[in-house]
């Protein structure tokens, strides 16, 4: 069941034009970058809110 999902999946990439194919794995290649770097962006979030707030 999932091997066969995965297949379709990977057809329907295939598929695509090669634009919708780099628009694809730049959006994964992003995810995977905010993931690695996820602790880095809260704390900056974290630091510009204190910044605002005059802390």
């Amino acid at each position: 069941m999932l091997k066969r999902k995965i297949l379709k999946l990977v057809a329907w990439f295939k598929e695509s034009t090669p634009t919708t194919q780099a628009l694809i794995i730049l959006g994964v290649l992003l995810v995977v970058g905010i993931i690695l770097r996820w602790n880095y962006i809260v704390s900056e979030i974290m630091r510009g809110f204190g910044f605002f707030s005059g802390k």
